[in-house]
C-alpha cells in the first residue's frame, strides 16, 4: 500500500481554509457595500429634509417681509393723515383715513412674532429665518456630512476586502500548484501560498477591527 502524502492532505485543508475565509471576507465585503448604499440613502434623505426646512424657513420669511413692509407703509400713511387731520380739524374724512391706516398697520404687524423686532422696529432677518429653521429642524435629521462620511468609510472598506480576496485568490493559486507539482518547488510554493494568507488574514483583521486606511487628497 502507498503511504499518505501527509503534505498533500496539509495542502488540501489549507485550500479548504482559505477557501471558507474568502467566503467571509467576501460576505463582509458586500456588507460594507450594504451599509455604504443605506448610509448614502440616509445623506440623501437629510440633505432634502435640511433644503426643505431652508425652503420653509425662507418662506415665512418672506411673509414676515411682505408683513412688514405693509406695516411701514400703513403706519407712515396713518401717521400722515393723522398729521393732515390735526391741521384740518374739519375734515373728518382725514381722520377715518389716519384710523383706518392705523388699523391697517396694526394688523401687518399684529402678523410678525415681536421677539422678530429689533429695538428700532426693525425686523431681524437672521434672527427671524435662523429661528424658523431651528424650530422646522426638530426631531428631524438634516446633517447630511455624518452620513456620506460613514458611505466613504463603508465603501472604502468593501474595496480593501475585495482587494483582499483578490489575494487570497493568488493564495489558492499557489497552493494549487503546491499541490499538482511533486518536486522541491512545491515547497516553495507553499512556504509563498502560507505567507500570502497569512498577511491576507492580518490585512482582513485590522480591516475589520480597526477600519480600513483612509486616504484624502
Amino acid at each position: 500500500m502507498e503511504k499518505p502524502d501527509r503534505l498533500r492532505t496539509f495542502i488540501a485543508v489549507l485550500i479548504a481554509t482559505v477557501t471558507v475565509v474568502g467566503a467571509i471576507i467576501a460576505w463582509r465585503a458586500a456588507v460594507g457595500l450594504s451599509d455604504a448604499s443605506s448610509a448614502n440613502t440616509r445623506g440623501i434623505l437629510a440633505t432634502v429634509e435640511r433644503e426643505d426646512v431652508n425652503t420653509r424657513a425662507t418662506i415665512t420669511l418672506f411673509g414676515h417681509l411682505a408683513a412688514y413692509s405693509a406695516f411701514v407703509r400703513d403706519d407712515a400713511l396713518a401717521k400722515a393723515y393723522s398729521d393732515l387731520a390735526g391741521a384740518n380739524p374739519q375734515r373728518t374724512d382725514l381722520t377715518n383715513y389716519a384710523r383706518a391706516f392705523r388699523l391697517a398697520a396694526n394688523y401687518a404687524q399684529d402678523l410678525i412674532p415681536p421677539a422678530y423686532i429689533d429695538r428700532d422696529e426693525k425686523l431681524d432677518r437672521q434672527r427671524d429665518l435662523g429661528e424658523n429653521i431651528a424650530q422646522g429642524s426638530l426631531n428631524k435629521d438634516i446633517e447630511p456630512e455624518p452620513h456620506f462620511a460613514d458611505a466613504g468609510i463603508s465603501q472604502q472598506k468593501a474595496q480593501w476586502l475585495l482587494a483582499d480576496l483578490i489575494l487570497l485568490g493568488a493564495v489558492l493559486v499557489l497552493l494549487t500548484l503546491a499541490d499538482a507539482i511533486q518536486n522541491l518547488l512545491r515547497y516553495l510554493l507553499l512556504l509563498g501560498g502560507v505567507g500570502l494568507f497569512g498577511i491576507s488574514m492580518m490585512i482582513a483583521l485590522v480591516i475589520e477591527f480597526f477600519g480600513p486606511p483612509i486616504f484624502t487628497p
